[in-house]
This record gives C-alpha cells, sequence and structure tokens, in this order.
C-alpha cells in the first residue's frame, strides 16, 4: 500500500472511532434524560457519571447529574442526613456546569437553584421539627445571596431576599434592598410582586409606629381607651406647646368671674390667687388627656394641686386648634362644677350656683367636637306655694316638684339609678405639665417616624423665680389675714446677697409662724423656702436701718412713752433692743423681753452701731400707699 493510501486508511480509522467514541457519550445523555422521564434518578446518576468518564469538560453532564441529585433529595425523607448530601451533590453540578459555560442557561438554572434552595430552608424555619428558626434564616438567606452575587439583575431573588428580611422583622434592611431591586428589574409580574412588598413593608412601618405609639399612650395620664384614640401628631404637638406657654407663664388665666388677682401672666405650676365668692389660691399643676365625648378625640385638662375640686380648664380640639372648652373656679360653696362619668364612659360636667336666698340653678354640659354644649339647665321657682325646679332639656319645658330633683348634682328623678362616677377619681393619674409635655413629643415622634416637631420641654425654674413665687404667695396670704390688715410691704436685698427680702407690716398684731406677736416682719429665701424674723410689738414707728458693722439693712421699730424711747432693730442675722430715758438717765439693754441696765457710753456704743435711713410707717398716721401693688409688680416682673 503507498504512503498516500496508508493515510486516507488511517485518516478514516481515526474518523470511525471518534465517531463511535461521541456516539456513546450522546447516546449516554439520552438515556439519562429518559431515565429521568421514568423517574429512574439513581440510574440517571449512575448514567450521567459515565457521561462524565468519557468527557469531563462538557457542561450539559452535569447539569443532567444535578437534575437527578435535585431529584433524589426530593424524594428523600425532610431533614435527613441523605437529602442534604443529594443537595450538595446536585448544587456541586451545576456551579461546575455554570463554570465549564458560564451562558445564561446555566447561570439561570444554577440562580434558581438557590432560590428554590432558600425557599426550603425558610419553609423549615416555620417546621417545628426542622432546625432552629435563626439558622434556617441564616441558611435561607446565604442562598439567595448567592443567587443575587451571580445574578443581580435577578427580580425573584431580590423579591425572595426582601420577604426573608420582611420575616426577620429587618425593615430598614428591607425597604434599601426592595429599592435596589426596583431598579434593576423590568418584569411586569415581577414588578407588582416586589410593590406589594413595598406595600407591606410600609404597613408594617405604620403598625410599629402605631404599636410605639400607643405604648407612649397607654403609660401617659389618658381618660379612655387608649386603642381607640385619634389625636394626630399635629394635635399633640400643638398641645405640647400649650402646656409648654403655660409653665413659661404666657397665660392670663380667666377673664371675668374666677380671674386671677392681678392683670398678670400665671405659670401654670405655681400658686397665683384668683377671685371668686372670696380669694383664694390655685394652680395648673395636675394634667391628662381625657376621651370625654367617648370618640376617640381626647380633650386637655387641667387640674389644681392646690383645690381638691372646681378649679381646672379643659381644652378641646376645634376649627385647628386647641381651644379653653370648659372652666370652673370655687366659689365659696354658691358655686359648684362637678365632672361626672356617666355609664357609656363619657364625661358630662354639670355646674350648680346657690344665690344668696338659698335658691338653686344648673346646667349641664356634654363634650362635642372639641365644645362643651349645654343640653339641659334648670332653676327653682314657686308654683302655686310650692317651690318646683323647671327644666329645659332638648327644646322641651319639663317641671318637677323640689323633693324629686338633686339640686347639688343636678340629677333628675328618671336617672337617680344610673351609676354615676365621679371623674375627679381619675386624677391620681394626672402628671405635671413638664412630664406631659415630654409624653407628647415621644407619641408625636412615634407616629410619624420622628418627623413631628419637637417641642422643647420648660427649663426648671431659676432660683430667683421661685423665690418671686414664694414671696408672691406670702404677700396673698398676708394680704387675706382674719382681723389683721397689711399695711405696709417693701422689697430690699438686707443683707448683699442680690436676692430680695420682703417687709411687711401689719397694722393689728400678727402671730408669726412661731407664735411670736408683732407688728413687722422678714421674710428672707434662704435654702430653697422662706425664712421668717418678726420684729415684735409696742411700736410708734417702723424706720429703715443701716447696720455699719456689715452694712446689713433692716427694720428699726420705735417705741416713744414719755421721755423713754425704745429701739428694737431686726436684721437678718439677729435682733437688738434697747431704751434711754435721759431725763432719768437711765439707759438699758433688753434681752429676751428683760431690761438691764448699762452705762451712757455703753448706750452710745450701741447706738453709734446702727444709721437710722428713713421712715416707712407711722402707726398714728396710716396712709392708702401700702406700696403693694408695686412690690406685686416687682414679684411678677422677676419671673418673666
Amino acid at each position: 500500500m503507498n504512503k498516500q493510501l496508508c493515510r486516507i486508511f488511517w485518516a478514516a480509522l481515526l474518523s470511525v472511532l471518534l465517531c463511535a467514541c461521541g456516539g456513546g457519550y450522546r447516546r449516554q445523555l439520552e438515556q439519562g434524560r429518559s431515565q429521568m422521564e421514568r423517574g429512574q434518578y439513581e440510574a440517571a446518576v449512575t448514567t450521567y457519571s459515565a457521561a462524565l468518564e468519557k468527557n469531563a469538560r462538557r457542561a450539559e453532564a452535569y447539569e443532567g447529574r444535578a437534575n437527578a441529585y435535585a431529584a433524589l433529595a426530593d424524594h428523600a425523607k425532610p431533614y435527613s442526613t441523605e437529602r442534604n448530601a443529594y443537595r450538595r451533590a446536585a448544587l456541586l453540578d451545576y456551579k461546575k456546569a455554570c463554570e465549564l459555560d458560564g451562558g445564561p442557561e446555566y447561570k439561570l438554572t444554577l440562580t434558581d437553584y438557590y432560590l428554590r434552595l432558600g425557599d426550603e430552608a425558610l419553609s423549615e424555619a416555620e417546621d417545628d421539627s426542622a432546625l432552629t428558626h435563626a439558622y434556617s434564616y441564616e441558611i435561607a438567606g446565604s442562598y439567595y445571596q448567592a443567587a443575587l452575587d451571580l445574578n443581580p439583575d435577578s427580580g425573584a431573588a431580590y423579591s425572595k431576599m426582601v420577604a426573608l428580611l420582611l420575616a426577620e422583622d429587618k425593615g430598614d434592611e428591607a425597604a434599601e434592598l426592595l429599592q435596589r431591586a426596583l431598579a434593576v428589574t423590568r418584569t411586569p409580574a415581577l414588578v407588582r410582586e416586589l410593590e406589594a412588598l413595598r406595600a407591606q413593608i410600609d404597613d408594617r412601618e405604620e403598625q410599629a409606629r402605631r404599636a410605639d405609639a400607643l405604648r407612649i399612650l397607654k403609660g401617659l395620664p389618658y381618660y379612655g381607651n387608649p386603642e381607640q384614640c385619634r389625636m394626630s401628631a399635629e394635635q399633640a404637638v400643638a398641645c405640647a406647646r400649650i402646656l409648654s406657654d403655660g409653665v413659661r407663664g404666657k397665660f392670663y388665666g380667666f377673664s371675668g368671674y374666677g380671674k386671677p388677682l392681678y392683670e398678670k401672666p400665671v405659670f401654670w405650676d405655681e400658686p397665683y390667687p384668683v377671685l371668686g365668692y372670696g380669694a383664694y389660691e390655685t394652680d395648673r399643676g395636675r394634667v391628662m388627656l381625657a376621651d370625654l365625648a367617648g370618640d376617640g378625640n381626647p380633650y386637655l385638662c387641667l387640674f389644681s394641686t392646690l383645690v381638691d375640686s372646681n378649679s381646672f380648664q379643659i381644652y378641646g380640639w376645634t376649627d385647628g386648634e386647641w381651644k379653653l372648652s370648659a372652666g370652673e373656679e370655687s366659689w365659696g360653696g354658691q358655686q359648684n362644677g362637678v365632672l361626672t362619668a356617666l355609664p357609656d364612659g363619657s364625661v358630662i360636667l354639670v355646674e350648680t350656683v346657690a344665690t344668696a336666698n338659698r335658691t338653686h340653678s344648673g346646667q349641664t354640659f356634654r363634650f362635642r367636637d372639641g365644645r362643651a354644649v349645654v343640653t339641659e339647665s334648670w332653676y327653682e321657682a314657686r308654683e302655686n306655694g310650692e317651690t318646683v325646679v323647671r327644666v329645659t332639656r332638648d327644646g322641651a319645658q319639663l317641671t318637677y316638684p323640689r323633693e324629686q330633683w338633686e339640686v347639688t348634682t343636678g340629677v333628675s328623678p328618671e336617672n337617680w339609678d344610673l351609676p354615676y362616677a365621679s371623674f375627679t377619681d381619675t386624677l391620681s393619674a394626672a402628671c405635671p405639665p413638664r412630664d406631659m409635655v415630654s409624653y407628647l413629643n415621644q407619641w408625636a415622634a412615634a407616629v410619624t417616624d420622628g418627623a413631628a416637631e419637637y417641642v422643647e420641654v420648660p427649663p426648671e425654674h431659676s432660683e430667683r423665680h421661685r423665690m418671686a413665687t414664694a414671696l408672691l404667695h406670702k404677700l396673698f396670704v398676708l394680704d387675706h389675714l382674719d382681723a389683721v390688715r397689711l399695711c405696709y410691704v417693701r422689697l430690699m436685698d438686707c443683707n448683699g446677697d442680690g436676692m430680695d427680702e420682703l417687709i411687711a407690716a401689719f397694722s393689728g398684731t400678727y402671730h408669726a409662724e412661731n407664735g411670736a406677736a408683732c407688728q413687722f416682719a422678714l421674710y428672707e429665701w434662704k435654702n430653697g423656702g422662706l425664712l421668717e424674723h418678726p420684729g415684735g410689738t409696742g411700736f410708734d414707728e417702723l424706720r429703715l436701718a443701716r447696720n455699719k458693722t456689715d452694712n446689713g439693712r433692716g427694720v428699726l421699730g420705735l417705741e416713744l412713752r414719755g421721755t423713754l424711747t425704745r429701739y428694737a432693730y431686726t436684721f437678718l442675722n439677729g435682733s437688738e433692743e434697747f431704751q434711754a430715758d435721759p431725763t432719768e438717765n437711765r439707759y438699758e439693754i433688753v434681752k429676751h423681753g428683760q431690761a438691764a441696765g448699762i452705762a451712757e457710753s455703753e448706750y452710745d456704743v450701741l447706738r453709734g452701731q446702727y444709721e437710722v435711713l428713713e421712715r416707712v410707717v407711722d402707726y398714728h398716721q396710716l396712709g392708702e400707699d401700702r406700696n403693694y401693688e408695686r412690690v406685686v409688680t416687682s414679684l411678677y416682673n422677676m419671673r418673666s
């Protein structure tokens, strides 16, 4: 055989051998596919393995065997070692196929298997017989993340990862990933799915805000069902602002009956005097929110810490702002305003009035739409020689015998059996205004996810402010003493510490806190309270004096009795008293009410320690100018 024929022969033989070899690999692939269709998964694994022995660089054989392993895992016992081994084998073959052929088909197949494994792990998280939930969530997350790393454009991978983060209550991470998903996903169905997840995130966030807000609401003083509260963040902020202004002294209180004694701003958390039938002190130191109408819209209720009842203000939300709806001040028993809870939980205000001739009248208010509305009014009258009660109710005129009407509460006979309860029983839960400002800030922040305006909690009052308040309180008390008239007051820094002391003089005998009788007293702010320094009695004049030794200032009580002159100096650091009768050449120092003789020279030394500045009171010629209003104005200015 010549060389050319030899070359042709060997080429043909090689071609036949190659065709025979390649045909066996393809037949094994076909056989493996057929076995998969018949459910012969173990046989398919053997066949694909044989094909890979013939050609280990072909991706389709690895994919085929991976499908067979995956099918075996599906039919294995749940959570078994065998099943996990099949899963790992399938994943390794899918990865190898993708490594050999990085085309989109193999990447998509591996991505889908990652997602499938993640789904299985996630289902195990909800099965008590599976792994611990945290571990199953962790496995699912690793598979979903692997799918995203392999295929960053996979909308399905994003969708499943977002759902997993939601299941783990990682709302912030889910929301961030969702934004990335919507930026890369174009499939309409997946976009709709992701939008549904975004709605779920928004709903979860809203529910979390509501739960947080409800927790805060349940912690603050609230009358009614907190779960039905319909107060908005805007209302909460405006309410906090009103309370802040009240504590800062930006309110003048009521006008007309029940108004403050002075036309000056009042500080809600401090005592201030009011005029009713007589005068007394009150404040607005207790605060709570109350659903008075039972419709979920709370009212702002402020009560006194100094008066048990009949001293309160109620604000309701109407026309976009908090407005004063109702208020009461005591009237020495002549007027009575009582908040009463009805069986349905709503609250009414019953106001009764007794006149000088002992007749009664009254009206009932119901709270609606932020207002207090009169629903019933009544008064006592004489009819045919009998006392009756005439009532206007819902536009109708009714008449009751006097003995059938509770004049102190305004309760008609048809309502006698209703279990009325005093609303004041709930006041033990009320809190100071500053605390309520903090509560409302927290609540508004919770329902708006921190977007609400923050109302600054007013700082505690300064030392000078508290001193001025204490002196105002003392002035009010002294000005309403029985059988004693406050004839003169003055502010003066007696010891040079920058804080004023109050000098008060009386036209009668005043009994100090320690029981001592006196005609004047000095009041000093010390250690957070007022200290009283009583002066004594029997004086004809009061004069301001200065101690030359330490420059301290005080009051000289001067008594002129014939030729005898008595000097009684009262200062913050003590008192000293001595007297002289030059005609009798008699000089004495007085200690504890007992006089002891001293030499004239010693007397001159004592007299020389003091300087008289001015006369302030002449008890023989008391005028009308008590300096009272000027002192009050000065003290109010100290607090502004």
